[in-house]
């Protein structure tokens, strides 16, 4: 019996490399990450003409090169590191090449490639060239029928490595471009300790990201967060103001304090390493407070280039983390929960570095970051508790600073009141007593403003209770909100299928109106979660009609269900105002609310129930105009309606237009209501400023 062995067709260096590694970027990339092996102070990359269809891409660096048993054994083995024999190279550096798919594939953007290589050491004085054509490979049945030589020349060049990729398969498009720039300048990061490698790039828009990237901004911080995780398993963490004063320090049981809960010997089982994350206030009153030198436009610009979590392995950046898009920490998911103490990708800039290599990261063959193993995952959990534990400390400092600000407003007016009382005793005795009763008469009409304002406190903080009750109360309804329409779903397919005579005349109707009555229901346990959104209180410039819509969205289950037909008549769509999604959604539904309990009580019939809604402008002004075809205001006078407490409901609170009336008031509007109006029942109309050029930061997130 004949010996065998397996072998492989042409096609395996297609799928092996285009495939695999689809972006020319991450190809080119590994080729940067074999000069960094060989020990090269830098590294070129040029693209003829852009990188054109047609033209060439020439990587060089100044490394220790290759000899012909490097060649090989390593350049050309593919699927086992070269680099296997030792994870240090000659100067100290660990090496971060791998199986070599990487570096085929940017070979296969081109129809050939010239490997131009000069040895530091063996065969020192010697260029070997080597070129390959692929088109040999395409007429070849096995890959090891291709005979490759490396033809050996005396030179007077210095030691490094050329690779030359001719005749582009392909364009590299204006985003390849863009995302190889941006890699290549953050491959060692825009950090201060940075290694002595660097890369530069000829292509449009990389001297200005390089440039942008290397002007540093990190002084700039208001938080510095500085953790380790030691080769226990056990993590560490500070947190330092903008001063550089330690305002937080945590040992393992403090960042581990929720994981220690459900087991008390619980350890990271993560590489040894240390994260640092740079938290930074891109207000200008923040930067004026702290007499910066530096604008925020200019930091926030910087912070689009380089914000994120950054993940260092073996001295070089790994990609994807910390990409555009590649929220690998989630750290916008946790903003949206709290967007005051939690950073962003775009407020904040940070790094991981792996101390201690280990080999249980194990890097995925496509060169997108790390398999999601064990190891890879508690390094996650740990940097995702330290922003936890760092997030609670400045959740304490500041409603610390709140009571120390209650605290000293107290005690100002204590002061303020001596001081007052002070100069009185020194007037003159007869204009004391009228000076002293005008005096008294601003105080009493103070303390009545306060008293006035705190019952308001006191009314809106019962309102939140209820809003964030209802909150806990609809996300646990939507479970059997969703059973039901499943099994209501499932009744209506066995109906069908058992009864299929007999279900339109007994069966059809009933379920239609169990579906009719879940959708309602979910609209009602998925209101209070939808308006809860803390992004919708931020306050910029709200689209009127977009507010508009979304309301209608959310109520159309329920109007359809109470037999309600809506019209919005809007002849713009552009119409904005200065305030909050919020704010708009409150005057909104409060208003729906009432139209539709006004309809249902008054029996008026189901097919003459219309709400209109009207959305004009008139000067400076947006006119926003809700009427219905109810019975209209009946037994109070329209200016009552917005007074606490006063409705006609039996089981009402007379508070829904109190609140409509204050969220108009804030904005600076007016409000009117009308017993009747044109559709017979109530009409409500709300004047707010228009949205002046300066107040153009928008507030649009709807959902």
């Amino acid at each position: 019996m004949s010996t065998e062995h397996i072998r492989f067709a042409p096609d395996i260096l297609r799928r092996l490399g285009e495939e695999l590694v689809p972006h020319a970027d991450l190809g080119i990339l590994e080729l940067v990450r074999n000069a960094y092996d060989a020990d090269a102070s830098y590294c070129r990359i040029s693209l003829e003409a852009g990188g054109a269809k047609g033209s060439a891409v020439l990587v060089a660096d100044d490394g220790d090169g290759m000899s012909p048993d490097d060649i090989r054994n390593g350049w050309l083995l593919l699927g086992k590191s070269g680099k296997s024999g030792s994870r240090f190279s000659r100067a100290g550096r660990q090496k971060v090449g791998e199986k070599g798919l990487g570096r085929l594939a940017a070979l296969r953007l081109g129809h050939s490639v010239i490997l131009a290589t000069r040895p530091r050491f063996e065969g020192a004085g010697l260029e070997y060239r080597l070129r390959i054509d692929w088109a040999d490979f395409d007429d070849a049945k096995t890959v090891e029928e291709v005979p490759l030589s490396a033809v050996s020349s005396r030179t007077a060049e210095s030691p490094g490595t050329n690779i030359r990729i001719e005749d582009l398969r392909a364009n590299m498009s204006t985003r390849d471009v863009e995302r190889l720039a941006r890699s290549l300048v953050l491959l060692m990061g825009p950090f201060p300790d940075s290694t002595d490698f660097r890369v530069t790039l000829a292509a449009p828009g990389f001297d200005e990201m390089e440039r942008l990237v290397r002007e540093s901004y990190f002084t700039e911080y208001d938080y510095l967060v500085a953790a380790t995780l030691d080769d226990e398993g056990r993590a560490s963490a500070t947190l330092k103001d903008w001063r550089g004063n330690i305002v937080g320090r945590a040992g393992h049981e403090r960042v581990a304090d929720r994981r220690l809960k459900r087991d008390p010997t619980y350890v990271y089982s993560g590489p040894q390493s240390r994260f640092e994350m740079f938290l930074f206030n891109l207000s200008k009153a923040n930067f004026d407070v702290r007499q910066s030198y530096q604008t925020v436009d200019a930091v926030r610009q910087w912070l689009k280039v380089v914000g994120g979590v950054h993940l260092f392995h073996r001295g070089l950046r790994v990609h994807p983390y910390g990409d555009p898009g590649h929220d690998w920490l989630d750290l916008n998911l946790s903003r949206v929960k709290n967007p005051e103490l939690r950073p962003g990708t775009n407020t904040s800039v940070g790094r991981i570095v792996v101390e201690q290599d280990s080999e249980s990261l194990v890097p995925k063959t496509d060169r997108t970051g790390f398999i999601e193993n064990e190891t890879f995952t508690a390094l996650r959990l740990f940097a995702q508790d330290v922003l936890d534990w760092a997030a609670d400390v400045r959740l304490k400092l500041r409603e610390a600073a709140r009571q120390d600000e209650r605290t000293e407003r107290a005690t100002d007016l204590e002061v303020a009141a001596r001081e007052v009382e002070d100069v009185l005793s020194k007037l003159p005795s007869d204009v004391r007593p009228g000076v002293r009763k005008v005096v008294s008469t601003y105080q009493s009409a103070a303390k009545s403003q306060l008293k006035s304002v705190s019952e308001d406190l006191e009314l809106y903080r019962s309102l939140g209770t209820v809003g964030t009750t209802s909150a806990v109360f609809a996300h646990e309804t939507l479970r059997p909100v969703a059973i039901i329409e499943q099994m209501a779903g499932s009744l209506e397919h066995r109906a069908r299928a058992d009864l299929p005579d007999r279900f339109e005349q007994r069966y059809a109707n009933p379920l239609g109106l169990i579906r009719g009555s879940v959708a309602s229901l979910r609209t009602f346990a998925e209101l209070p979660l939808r308006m809860l959104t803390r992004s919708k209180r931020r306050p910029g410039a709200v689209c009127v009609y977009e507010v508009i819509a979304d309301v209608a969205e959310m109520f159309k289950p329920y109007l359809d269900d109470a037999s309600v037909v809506m019209r919005v008549k809007a002849p713009r769509h552009d119409l904005e105002v200065r305030g909050s999604v919020a704010g708009i959604e409150a005057i909104l539904l409060n208003m729906l609310a009432n139209s539709v309990h006004a309809m249902n009580a008054s029996g008026v019939p189901s097919d003459s129930r219309i709400i209109e809604i009207r959305l004009t402008s008139s000067s400076d002004e947006v006119v926003l105009e809700v009427m219905d075809s109810g019975p209209g205001i009946v037994g109070l006078e329209p200016e009552e309606v917005f007074l606490p407490g006063r409705t006609t409901r039996e089981d009402g609170t007379g508070l829904g237009l109190t609140i409509v009336r204050d969220v108009v008031r804030d904005l600076g509007g007016r409000l009117a209501a009308a017993k009747n109006g044109s559709l017979g029942g109530a009409h409500f109309t709300v004047r707010l400023p228009m949205a002046d050029s300066s107040d153009k930061s928008p507030a649009r997130d709807f959902r």
